[in-house]
């Protein structure tokens, strides 16, 4: 028994020594690091030859790597010296190996053979020397560039240590690092992130290309008319309404439709929730063309009444204002053009209008007679058109914009007309009230037009409301004076004024919810209604009243 116990632990004894330089060779002196398989562990079985044949084909193949290694073929010295080694297994060729892999810039080959040198050399200078430079070339730092689509990315490198690097894609920004193991993100705002392991070598430079993801959030469109176009970034996504998911950020939203007004939307689409866009459409502006016709051929006729209006012949003044009529409208068809905005051809007219008042009024003042007042009122209609056509070349006005500056007119006149019956006093202080009354109707329309944008066919409600303020004042003022009181026409005045005033506000306030369908804001609704009702006795009757929703 104890003598087949000896047997065993001298075979164990043996079975160790026999193990034990593979374990020296596999252990490169780095912990948790795998050992590279270099060229010299599978050497070939060597050739049957005596001692002098084997070192004459050993000293082939060293000249011959010495001399190419010398030519800058560092690849084919690498190749003899491997051989040579295989034949001759020489400490000194492993530090000759090494070199020409640092040459060719294989720093962890270089770095493998300088290691297996440190443990294969006897010599204390050589080995102190080979580790020196083992630990040079270890702390080469290699290197990272990084290209994205789009560019300039946030690229960062970490490792179990934290962060260890950063850099801007696209830039010459490079990120340099001793070998090992990373992990690299690449992030942009609104791109799905990237990231990746990485196992860098020795002083080796990287280069990483990527095309980035964009991340998506939801866009739903709503179109005014139901029918319209919906074009995305330049690509149709439907009609009438979109909801899809599209790339994180700003897009560009166009609609459109025939015989509509395009609408465009630049929206900002995020990940926290769907965008809802609605656009609608408005109807192009409607044709001033017959109104600018009509006015051109009325403005011309009365500039040739005007002229003929010294020859004291009202037959011959009458002829001439009937063939400018004539003249002038035939002239506005053919050179009004037919696509004239009626904001336009409202405002040139209503400059006219107003010149011509300043030019009646101002020739009154002036002059008594009817020859000077006609031809300061020609010269006023004139100058007042010149000053709207300069007006709506310089500004682009809306109808709403024309026809609150036409209201201006009205209520100015109008109410100059009155005042002149408030304050009284002789006709020069009636025409400088009335011409008051008109300049500044004018300018008030103007200014309102530029401050609050409405539409067109408010500024109509509203000068409804203003025409019925005025009926009823007048209407109060004739009850007033059935009554005994309020009999004189600056009672009328101070009523009609009233009930001028009046109105506008209501109108104003009752139509404020008239363009609401701009904002998508539904305004208040109201109808009747009639509900059959039954008493205790069996009687039947109706309740009517007003039902509605705000």
């Amino acid at each position: 028994m104890r003598r087949r116990l000896a047997v065993a632990l001298a075979a164990a004894a043996v079975a160790s020594l026999a193990v034990a330089p593979a374990a020296a060779d596999d252990d490169d002196g780095f912990l948790g690091k795998a050992r590279l398989r270099l060229a010299v562990d599978d050497c070939p079985a060597p050739p049957a030859l005596d001692e002098a044949a084997m070192a004459a084909r050993f000293t082939e193949h060293y000249n011959r790597g010495a001399v190419v290694y010398l030519q800058g073929d560092y690849q084919g010295a690498i190749g003899e010296f491997v051989a040579a080694y295989c034949l001759i297994p020489k400490a000194s060729l492993l530090r000759d190996i090494a070199q020409a892999y640092e040459r060719s810039v294989r720093y962890e080959l270089a770095v493998a053979y300088l290691e297996r040198f440190v443990r294969g050399t006897e010599d204390a200078t050589e080995r102190r020397n080979a580790a020196s430079r083992v630990q040079v070339l270890s702390g080469l730092r290699s290197t990272i560039r990084v290209a994205t689509e789009p560019a300039n990315a946030v690229v960062t490198v970490r490792n179990l240590q934290g962060v260890r690097g950063s850099a801007v894609a696209n830039t010459d920004d490079v990120i340099e690092l001793p070998a090992g193991d990373y992990t690299m993100t690449i992030e942009l705002p609104n791109y799905q992130p990237v990231e990746t392991a990485l196992t860098l070598g020795i002083g080796q430079p990287y280069s990483y290309s990527y095309r980035l993801v964009p991340r998506t959030g939801r866009l739903r469109v709503q179109t005014v008319p139901g029918d319209a176009r919906i074009v995305v970034d330049d690509r149709i996504a439907g009609v009438g309404a979109f909801d899809g998911e599209v790339a994180l950020g700003r897009h560009r939203v166009e609609v459109d439709r025939a015989g509509w007004i395009p609408g465009t939307r630049s929206v900002e689409v995020t990940d926290h929730a769907s965008t809802d866009v609605s656009v609608e459409l408005d109807r192009p502006p409607a044709s001033g063309r017959w109104l600018a016709v009509t006015s051109a051929a009325a403005l011309t006729g009365y500039l040739a009444g005007t002229v003929t209006v010294f020859s004291q012949d009202a037959g011959t003044t009458g002829g001439t204002s009937v063939a400018g009529v004539a003249v002038g409208g035939v002239l506005g068809y053919l050179l009004i053009p037919p696509d004239i905005r009626q904001s336009t051809a409202s405002l040139l007219a209503t400059t006219a209008v107003a010149g011509l008042l300043d030019g009646l009024q101002l020739g009154a003042l002036l002059e008594r007679t009817d020859n000077v007042t006609n031809t300061m009122a020609a010269g006023g209609a004139v100058l007042g058109a010149a000053a709207g056509a300069l007006v709506v070349r310089k500004y682009d006005l809306t109808d709403g914009e024309a026809a609150l500056v036409n209201s201006g007119l009205l209520w100015g006149s109008t109410s100059g007309v009155l005042f002149t019956q408030v304050f009284g006093g002789g006709d020069r202080t009636a025409l400088a009230i009335t011409a008051a009354g008109v300049n500044v109707g004018l300018v008030a329309g103007a200014v309102l037009a530029k401050r609050y944008p409405v539409s067109r066919r408010r500024a109509v409600y509203i000068d409804l409301a203003g025409a019925a303020g005025l009926i009823a004042g007048l209407a109060i003022q004739n009850a007033a004076q059935a009554s005994g009181t309020g009999n004189n026409n600056e009672s009328r005045a101070h009523f009609t004024l009233g009930g001028m005033a009046v109105g506008l506000g209501l109108g104003v306030f009752l139509t404020r919810n008239q363009d609401a369908t701009v904002l998508r804001v539904k305004a208040p609704t109201a109808s009747p209604t009639v509900t059959p009702v039954w008493d205790g006795g069996g009687g039947r009757g109706l309740v009517v009243g007003i039902g509605g929703a705000l």
